[in-house]
């Protein structure tokens, strides 16, 4: 019952105010024994979505090194000077009577996990991940020069690297924030071009997942902005004969990349309202780097 109450309570830390102690709710259940506190409005996971809620600490006038609210900045890496560093950190809480604050303990034992994730989850898969990439590349590039005899085995080359290394990465990958499922993404390895585009997403997925976890939903509002941009570039460097190969190169890879981010952008915990993925997905394969500006557009809240 434990685990599965700090795993619902976990949260990330949206802002941090200090607040006079009288801004404290009435009948709030957890002690706040000082003249000022802190309030954290944090973001809290659920099974269904998530929730905005409000948690307060007491704010000691001075000497809090003992503090709950210098262990809770402990916990997280912090100075117990600095209250302000709580904004954008993760911290799990613990709810009574409808109300919450930050589980000193939980906190800590998350920070640690992520820690160790962070040591344990980075491989040398993830290496010949990305060589597989710039052998898909390359192989793309090739088909439209003199050399395009070397392009049909280096894709093929490209296909059996990028669909063993991600599937075996995916595999060995047991983080507290992503345990991707390795057949999807070795069967997206597979197939030529697309497979450039699963490996950018999985590579970018992943350095989110395990380095900066708090962020990890929205990786993809980033990968959506570069696809767009990589997109315009190529489509404007094909236009000329000199640089023609480069920029079919990137329109092509970019257009393959825009329905694989947006069908995972989809999927991400960062929306309020989830976007109904079915027509977004079409626009993207569609339209490609167009479909996805018009979908970064909508879903960031430009109506």
């Amino acid at each position: 019952m434990a685990s599965r109450e700090s795993s619902t309570n976990r949260a990330l830390v949206r802002r941090v105010t200090r607040v006079p102690a009288e801004d404290v709710p009435d009948g709030y259940p957890f002690d706040v024994d000082a003249d000022h506190a802190l309030e954290l409005v944090v973001e809290r996971r659920r099974a269904d979505g998530s929730e905005t809620v409000r948690a307060f600490e007491a704010w000691p006038s001075g000497g809090h090194a003992s503090s709950r609210l210098a262990r809770v900045l402990d916990a997280v890496g912090e100075p117990a000077g600095s209250p302000g560093a709580l904004d954008g950190e993760r911290v799990v809480l613990e709810s009574r009577d409808g109300a919450y604050r930050v589980d000193v303990d939980e906190t800590y034992a998350l920070h640690e996990e992520a820690t160790r994730a962070g040591v344990n989850t980075h491989a040398l898969a993830e290496l010949v991940v990305a060589a597989g990439a710039l052998v898909g590349l390359l192989a793309f590039f090739l088909a439209w020069t003199p050399l395009e005899r070397a392009a049909v085995p280096l894709a093929a080359l490209a296909a059996v690297v990028l669909a063993a290394s991600l599937g075996y990465d995916a595999w060995q990958t047991r983080d507290r924030a992503w345990t991707p499922h390795p057949l999807p993404w070795a069967a997206g390895g597979s197939v030529p071009v697309l497979n450039v585009a699963v490996a950018v997403a999985y590579l970018a997925r992943k350095a989110v997942a395990v380095d900066d976890s708090a962020d990890a939903d929205r990786v993809w509002r980033d990968v959506l902005a570069g696809t767009v941009v990589a997109f315009a570039v190529g489509l404007a460097l094909a236009a000329f004969d000199l640089t023609f190969p480069l920029g079919a190169t990137v329109f092509a890879h970019a257009w393959a990349l825009a329905p694989v981010a947006v069908f995972l952008d989809g999927r991400s915990a960062r929306h309020e309202h989830a976007p109904k993925r079915a027509p977004w997905l079409a626009g993207a394969v569609v339209f490609g780097g167009a479909g996805a500006l018009v979908y970064l557009l909508r879903t960031d809240g430009l109506q």
